[in-house]
């Protein structure tokens, strides 16, 4: 599990603006993929 943690914070800190920037993309489409009934209530 340690080397697994190690790993991927090795990758994060590999990481380009680009990728950042695909990342930061991908978090916003599942976030508002997840959250799309925020604020109708009446919907879900």
């Amino acid at each position: 599990m340690t080397r697994l943690f190690h790993d991927m914070m090795r990758y994060l800190d590999r990481m380009g603006t680009q990728e950042w920037a695909l990342a930061l993309i991908a978090a916003i489409v599942l976030g508002v993929f997840c959250l799309r009934g925020f604020g109708s209530r009446s919907q879900y």
